[in-house]
């Protein structure tokens, strides 16, 4: 072997081991970086009594909602401080607007989207004009700063009675255009709660 085919022959073992580290150093930064966990509802919970703290609002309850779980599925939480838990759960559907599908909703704080809206809300105690079961929803957020413009509330549809056994509850203008739709069972509880409690309660929508 001359020395030109020598030379050659080092140059392309070079690149070919340069090639192999650059290759080994990216699976290293792919599997050493860290995976993001999915927050835990009592993460949330502590996050929410810090924020309810700060705003007077109530300290005893919190509800949280988690649009991530099928509607199928309860996905309202009652959290109890004193007691460290959840107290009761119940399904919610979700909004029709946005190209929303029952398995997945889009969200939005625009009036007349018919969306969902993400953020925090404080529970009003005041009712909405046609729905005596009900409760006005005040957005604190700038994602859901039109909720109380819009008529976004808590309130009970016979439609979340009759579907819930399926894992995506079908979609129904009638029943939910934005608002916080729950069972007639889980509307029962949260209105002796709301009744109950002196302190506005804080309610958290997330995805």
């Amino acid at each position: 072997m001359n020395m030109r085919n020598v030379t050659l022959a080092a140059i392309a073992a070079a690149v070919t081991v340069s090639a192999i580290g650059l290759f080994v150093s990216h699976v290293r930064k792919k599997f050493s970086e860290p995976v993001a966990e999915k927050v835990t509802l009592e993460q949330r919970a502590d996050e929410a009594l810090a924020y309810a703290r700060k705003h007077h609002m109530n300290t005893d309850y919190v509800l949280l909602l988690d649009y991530s779980i099928p509607s199928g599925t309860p996905r309202l939480f009652v959290w109890d401080y004193e007691r460290d838990k959840v107290v009761a759960r119940t399904y919610v559907m979700h909004g029709v607007g946005g190209g929303s599908t029952a398995k997945e909703p889009m969200f939005s704080n625009k009036a007349g989207s018919k969306c969902s809206s993400l953020g925090k809300f404080k529970v009003l105690k005041s009712h909405g004009a046609k729905l005596r079961r009900s409760y006005r929803l005040q957005g604190l957020e700038r994602s859901n700063s039109h909720a109380y413009k819009r008529g976004i509330m808590i309130h009970r549809s016979t439609w979340v009675d009759k579907w819930c056994w399926k894992k995506y509850i079908p979609l129904h203008e009638p029943s939910c255009q934005g608002c916080i739709t729950v069972s007639s069972k889980g509307m029962s509880y949260l209105e002796k709660l709301i009744k109950s409690e002196s302190t506005p309660l804080l309610l958290w929508s997330y995805c």
